[in-house]
């Protein structure tokens, strides 16, 4: 079962309105807002820097503390300035360890296909998150597949990965990863010889062309 290690930074906020939310990101920090069943949505806010490790966390549940009670959370949205990519807000849901989720993961890679090691083929990888849906307990940090006995032409679709604590939400048929031969560069053969070829019987034939006339108006001089 997976255990969630990050605690997300949150502090209370009182800020509220465009004005006061406009200074409040001027200052360095991203408005949040925490939903929990049965409770009223809490306003908190996060650091700009605390945000960018959060996400750069890999984590997916995470730990924060509200009026000194510990909650789990999983970031339900975020919202980024069109231009900027900056991120403007964030949504916060509350899960409970009972509760069943549904939650993106990444998919990680491990080892190296036969068919790319020994025959030169390439790995393709076409998806590289699965959302998944279990209980909040067993959200796993990421979902592992390993390729080392893939050789080239074999394929390893959604319907291959099998778990008893959590489902895949996507089709069964979508491609997970493939091998794909070597791509062999195509070499035109030069045509040059039979080109030459034919301009030279072409400049013969010129050749005679004017070798004839050269005759006929010698036989009209003589006439």
């Amino acid at each position: 079962m997976a255990e969630t290690r990050y605690e997300l930074k949150v502090h209370e906020r009182i800020e509220n309105g465009k004005t006061a939310i406009k200074k409040l990101r001027a200052d360095g920090w991203v408005p949040v807002v925490f939903y929990s069943h049965g409770t009223d949505a809490v306003p908190l806010k996060m650091s700009y820097a605390d945000v960018r490790e959060a996400l750069r966390s890999g984590e997916r549940i995470f730990n924060i503390h509200i009026n000194d009670e510990q909650r789990r959370a999983v970031i339900k949205e975020i919202q980024y300035h069109p231009v900027t990519e900056k991120v403007l807000h964030i949504d916060l849901h509350g899960v409970r360890l009972r509760d069943i989720v549904e939650i993106e993961v990444p998919l990680i890679i491990k080892g190296t296909p036969a068919g790319v090691k020994d025959e030169g083929g390439v790995l393709q990888q076409t998806i590289h998150e699965l959302t998944i849906r279990c209980k909040g307990s067993d959200v796993p940090e990421h979902i592992e597949l390993d390729v080392a006995d893939m050789n080239i032409g074999d394929a390893i679709h959604i319907r291959d990965l099998e778990s008893e604590i959590w489902t895949i939400l996507e089709s069964g048929d979508v491609t997970l990863v493939s091998v794909q031969p070597p791509q062999k560069m195509e070499i035109e053969t030069p045509v040059l010889e039979e080109e030459e070829g034919e301009e030279g019987e072409e400049g013969e034939e010129a050749e005679e062309g004017t070798e004839e006339g050269e005759d006929e108006e010698s036989d009209k001089d003589e006439a």
